[in-house]
């Protein structure tokens, strides 16, 4: 699939693999799971899940305009400058994708498949060798910032999404640690993050 970046700057990336930190009731136990494994990276951080980190490299969304104000006031804990990520070109982001993607029978919808997917698409176009997903396990347990209020619910579209990813060679290079997008893309071991080869 092509993904296309329209912005003249480049985004940089320090370490061959990289955390995806998305908002879902499951991310703490997921980052602690990911980092028994010891394997150096960057992360790339959704939402409010940039609360959980000392350093990002990387932060995204696609919720268009209700995300500028996050964008414009995020914490300052970048290791090398702001880089905030989302599709099209908005005030408060660096980067600007563009990523072909099927409409599903919903023409109106810019985007299918969540955040997660964004990031795991733009990750792979920055270079990294190796993507793990953390608190991105598409189902309705709610967010870890509120727990026991149930949601999202997540379109048929959306999992079509992920699973149309799945068909694609550089899926071999992404895992999840929990939920739906574990079931689909399978679970990182030390082993397949430390032979970061593509």
């Amino acid at each position: 699939m092509e993904v296309v970046l329209n912005t003249e700057r480049k985004p940089e990336t320090v370490n061959p693999a990289v955390l995806i930190s998305g908002d879902a009731w499951s991310l703490e136990d997921d980052v602690s799971a990911f980092r028994s494994l010891g394997i150096p990276h960057d992360v790339y951080a959704i939402g409010r899940s940039i609360k959980l980190f000392d350093i990002v490299d990387h932060w995204g969304n696609v919720d268009c305009g209700e995300s500028v104000w996050w964008a414009e006031h995020l914490p300052d804990k970048w290791r090398s400058g702001p880089q905030r990520h989302t599709l099209g070109a908005m005030r408060g982001f660096d980067f600007d994708w563009s990523i072909p993607q099927s409409d599903y029978g919903m023409e109106d919808i810019l985007w299918h498949g969540s955040t997660a997917l964004f990031c795991v698409y733009t990750a792979l176009a920055m270079g990294y060798q190796r993507v793990v997903l953390a608190g991105c396990p598409m189902d309705s347990g709610g967010h870890w910032y509120h727990p026991g209020i149930k949601g999202p619910r997540w379109t048929g579209e959306s999992y079509r999404a992920w699973l149309d990813f799945k068909q694609l060679p550089e899926s071999e290079w992404v895992r999840s640690m929990s939920g739906y997008t574990k079931i689909i893309l399978g679970e990182p071991s030390a082993a397949w993050l430390s032979d970061q080869q593509k």
